[in-house]
């Protein structure tokens, strides 16, 4: 019974002591470091050591027998160093990586990797754990070196109970994915980028962290803040999905090819957040569980407010324009009244305007251009609002000696700020096109010769332009049976209070009475083309006929050769039963005469294309 009793003592004590023992090393071991390691940062193109290697530690993430533990290893130095493995120290133990990210791995000079550990634990474990992770490189050239690193792990529940914990049975919740930097074919992947107005790709990488998981969703979190979403929202919804399940450490990469940047964004990173939803396999409510993750994006050329000089920020300034105008009647007459309608705009969107006061006058010369009935030139509006219009209606008169052309009609505008109340100036011009009434007297046609068939006919009329503006392109024409002209007639360009002088000749073709028109044609100085008509009534005298065109004309008695001698004129006398001969006196004599005529028609003609000349 005594040798019993001792021998369960010294078994108990030796208990104790070992117990004591373990515990004084636990101790020991998950004590950190007082006096933290300093690095200095290595001169660019220096060698890899210990010094130029930076390794941080994201929170870890737990599962039932494993621990997952994202690490960035940042590369300082000027060559390639790799990673061959990790050495987790507390437990004595090699520590694993996931297929996303396998050992050993190159990571090149200036450069960082993620690599994502997977520790084991024995699923006994509560409160915070530190283990120190021991981490092997070897550089390009140079000899192999070593890192640690302390990582604390909070299982966050007391599973046997006692401790600090003591009571606490709420397990922690860990996440069911994390971004990768890498996609599934294990390339990297950048952080989206681009301008202000430009297109970008948007790629989320996502890592499975948690077994059955399926019908994954994800959708980004819209906001009217650029800083929160920079993107311009042209859709209702922008959910994508994956059907299927997921395996621990799978890959699943999404990707919005449709992102345009706003033009508005600023230069900046910007966080933007996305929902990720799933379903839990073994759930037989099948609730939806969700969780948020975020990406940032770089927009390098971002939307730049204008600044004056002294950097101040710029006002805008609200415009008033002459949005459109018309004229009451298509044609203005020197001397009569008109009225001007316009419709003026504030093309500002922010700003109204106020205490518009309008002047309006001729450019070009004093007193052509005035309001009628003695009325202002000065219009006032109270106000016109931000983006509205405003017409007015102004009644003008113009004075009758006024020269035919188009006039310039300006408005000065001068006006208020609603908001700011400054003030602001503005200039339109509205085109006035003013007409001087034609006036035209033409006298009646003078006919110079004995109209007959196919013989050339010279007549004459004046033409008296009696306004007070030139008439153009004046031209003379006939119509009438049988009536042409010789030859076109052109008149040119008659001045106010010159006369023209036409001067031309016809031919008819058809004899007895004809009755027909002198067509006068002209135009104003738009081209608008008008005529006057003159009534033309003539005789025209047929050939006469021969009876005898064959016979020859005997010289001395003016009778034809081998004619009928009945023939001869019965008032010729006879001597010695012979004719007395032809009256050459009397032939001559109208022959002269025609010869006259014909001199008196030329150098009349000559003349008056003299005078023509000098007008």
């Amino acid at each position: 019974m005594n040798r019993t009793l001792k021998r369960t003592l010294a078994l108990a004590l030796a208990l104790i002591f070992t117990f004591m023992l373990a515990a004084s090393a636990l101790a020991e071991n998950s004590t950190p470091d007082p006096s933290p390691e300093v690095t200095a940062t290595p001169a660019p193109g220096a060698p890899a050591s210990a010094d130029s290697i930076t390794i941080t530690v994201s929170g870890a993430t737990i599962s039932a027998t494993h621990i997952y533990i994202p690490v960035t290893v940042m590369n300082a130095s000027g060559e390639a160093v790799t990673l061959e493995s990790v050495y987790n120290k507390t437990a004595g133990e090699s520590v694993g990586s996931d297929a996303s990210s396998p050992l050993p791995m190159t990571i090149p000079a200036n450069s960082s990797r993620e690599v994502l550990l997977t520790d084991t634990h024995s699923g006994s474990n509560s409160g915070t754990v530190t283990r120190t992770l021991v981490f092997s490189f070897k550089p390009d050239s140079g000899s192999s070196f070593t890192k640690y690193q302390n990582v604390s792990v909070d299982f966050g529940v007391d599973v046997n109970g006692g401790g600090s914990n003591e009571g606490n049975t709420t397990e922690a919740v860990h996440p069911a994915f994390r971004l990768s930097s890498y996609d599934e074919a294990g390339e990297f992947v950048p952080a989206p980028s681009g301008n202000a107005g430009k297109g970008v790709v948007v790629r989320i990488p996502l890592q499975c962290l948690r077994s059955n998981i399926s019908n994954v969703t994800i959708t980004p979190v819209l906001s009217t803040s650029l800083d929160s979403f920079p993107f311009e929202i042209s859709a209702l919804d922008y959910t994508q999905g994956l059907a299927g399940s997921l395996y621990r450490g799978a890959i699943v990469e999404f990707r919005y090819s449709g992102f345009k940047l706003n033009k508005m964004v600023t230069a900046g990173v910007k966080k933007v957040d996305f929902t990720i939803s799933w379903l839990e396999d073994w759930d037989a409510t099948n609730t939806r569980q969700s969780m948020t993750i975020s990406i940032y994006v770089n927009v390098i050329k971002g939307y730049e407010e204008a600044t004056n000089p002294d950097g101040t920020k710029p006002v805008s300034k609200p415009k008033v324009i002459l949005d459109s105008y018309s004229i009451s009647t298509d044609k203005i007459y020197a001397g009569e009244q008109f009225d001007v309608k316009f419709t003026l705009r504030n093309t500002s969107d922010e700003e109204a305007v106020q205490n518009i006061q309008i002047s309006i006058s001729d450019t070009a010369e004093v007193g052509k251009l005035m309001p009628a009935n003695n009325g202002s030139n000065t219009l006032y509006i109270a106000k016109i609002g931000k983006g509205e219009t405003h017409t007015e209606t102004i009644s003008m008169q113009s004075a009758p000696d006024t020269e035919a052309k188009a006039y310039t009609l300006q408005l000065d505008f001068s006006y208020e700020g609603a908001s700011n109340v400054a003030s602001y100036t503005a200039t339109e011009t509205i085109a006035i096109p003013i007409l001087q009434r034609i006036r035209i007297k033409v006298d009646e046609p003078t006919v110079y010769d004995d109209p007959w068939v196919g013989q050339s006919c010279a007549l004459y009329f004046a033409l008296y332009n009696m306004g007070k503006a030139p008439i153009y392109n004046c031209m003379v024409d006939v119509e009438g049976e049988g009536l042409a002209m010789e030859e076109t007639y052109f008149g040119g360009t008659v001045a106010a209070g010159s006369t023209m002088r036409a001067d031309f000749s016809i031919i008819p073709s058809v004899g007895g009475d004809i009755a027909g028109e002198i067509v006068i044609t002209y135009e104003d100085v738009y081209g608008e083309q008008m005529e006057e008509r003159l009534p033309l009534n003539l005789f025209v005298n047929e050939e006469m006929p021969m009876d005898d065109p064959g016979a020859m004309i005997d010289p001395e008695t003016g009778m034809p050769i081998g004619g009928d001698p009945g023939m001869a004129d019965p008032g010729i006398e006879t001597i010695g039963g012979q004719t007395g001969g032809f009256p050459w006196v009397w032939v001559g004599v109208g022959a002269a005469v025609v010869a006259a005529a014909v001199v008196a028609v030329i150098l009349l003609k000559k003349k008056r294309a003299k005078e023509l000349e000098d007008v």
